[in-house]
């Protein structure tokens, strides 16, 4: 037999379930090690994972709780279930009569890479947050472009901030100048642009570089 959470049950009597309420008893312990901490163990009991049951809809907050839940999220990849939160509605007020809606904020997303070169996490809001670095040797006279192609691809580029680590050689030496150019066309990369050493010798050079978008 098998182990059957229906049993013991409020029957005639348990006599009838003797061999179920046995196997149960046996078989209890690895069932209960699904998701915790098996028993007879440090932190016997211990919740390991949690299990949440996709949502329609948010489910709305009647008390002073916040609520997590799963529900799929649009992004550029495509629907996919992520984990959300709703907040106890706070407004309007006395002070601030504004009648905010009250929806539930996205709080992940389905990958991060720490491998890189393209370093990529999720902020709260369902926003996708991206880091890395470009490199290379300046060409006399040449201005410097560096395509940043942004992965897993985002719907739309809301920011991206590079900074220099490299110093010219022509004259007073000071940082590289930089800008961004983000592509809002394809909406999964930008340029990097400086003229950097460009009327002097060819110098290595390096940017590091942030970019906020929507997933």
């Amino acid at each position: 037999m098998t182990y059957s959470p229906d049993k013991p049950d409020e029957g005639p009597s348990p006599a009838i379930d003797v061999v179920q309420i046995q196997t149960n008893f046996s078989q209890f312990a690895s069932i209960f090690s699904n998701n915790h901490t098996a028993l007879n163990d440090k932190n016997q009991g211990a919740h390991e994972g949690v299990i949440l049951t996709r949502q329609l809809f948010d489910p709305g907050v009647t008390e002073d709780l916040a609520v997590l839940y799963a529900k799929n999220a649009g992004s550029k990849a495509g629907s996919q279930l992520q984990l959300f939160v709703q907040i106890p509605k706070f407004l309007p007020t006395g002070q601030d009569t504004t009648n905010a809606k009250n929806v539930g904020m996205q709080l992940t997303y389905n990958s991060v890479n720490t491998a890189g070169p393209i370093y990529q996490s999720f902020l709260p809001g369902g926003y996708l947050l991206y880091q890395g670095s470009v490199s290379g040797n300046t060409t006399p006279n040449v201005l410097i472009a560096d395509t940043v192609i942004l992965s897993p691809a985002p719907t739309k580029i809301l920011v991206a901030i590079a900074t220099p680590n490299t110093m010219t050689s022509v004259g007073i030496a000071i940082p590289f100048n930089v800008s961004t150019t983000i592509n809002t066309v394809t909406n999964d990369r930008f340029v990097i642009n400086s003229t950097g050493n460009a009327s002097g010798g060819s110098i290595p050079y390096s940017f590091v570089w942030m970019a906020i978008a929507t997933a």
